[in-house]
C-alpha cells in the first residue's frame, strides 16, 4: 500500500468506483476488455491509502529503462491483456472525459495489461481551470 499526505484522493477514490461499475457492465455484457481499478481510502482531505499494483512500470519508466512495449510483449497472452485493456481505458476515458494523460499516468503489468492511475481531472474538472 501507499500513505499518501498533502493529497486529496476523493476524486481518486470515486473514479475508481466509477472504473468498478464500468467493469461490472462490460462483464455483464459479455464485452471482452480488461479494467484494473485499485483500491483508494480517503481519510481526510489531505491524506490516504492507495493500493500499490505489484509487477507493474509506467510507461514513461518503461522506456528510460530503455525497455520497450515489443520486448515486453513477447507471446499472444500478453498481447490480448494489452489490447482487452487498452480498449477498455479508450472507452473509461472517453465516457469519463479524463484530461492529463501521459505516460507517467498510464502503467502496464507485466502480464501486458495497461492501466491508468491519476484520476485528478475528469468530467469537468480540468487542470489549471477549476471545475
Amino acid at each position: 500500500m501507499i500513505i499518501k499526505s498533502n493529497d486529496d484522493l476523493r476524486q481518486e477514490s470515486f473514479a475508481m468506483q466509477l472504473l468498478q461499475e464500468f467493469d461490472k457492465i462490460f462483464k455483464m455484457e459479455k464485452i471482452s476488455v480488461k479494467l484494473s481499478p485499485y483500491e483508494v481510502l480517503p481519510i481526510s482531505h489531505e491524506a490516504g491509502i492507495m493500493e500499490c499494483v505489484k509487477d507493474a512500470i509506467t510507461i514513461d519508466s518503461l522506456r528510460k529503462k530503455g525497455g520497450s512495449l515489443k520486448t515486453l510483449l513477447n507471446n499472444k497472452t500478453k498481447i490480448k491483456n494489452f489490447i482487452n485493456s487498452l480498449v477498455g481505458y479508450s472507452l473509461v476515458t472517453y465516457f469519463l472525459q479524463v484530461k492529463d494523460r501521459h505516460n507517467g499516468n498510464i502503467m502496464i503489468k507485466n502480464d501486458g495489461t495497461i492501466f491508468h492511475i491519476d484520476y485528478g481531472y475528469f468530467m469537468t474538472n480540468t487542470p489549471g481551470k477549476g471545475v
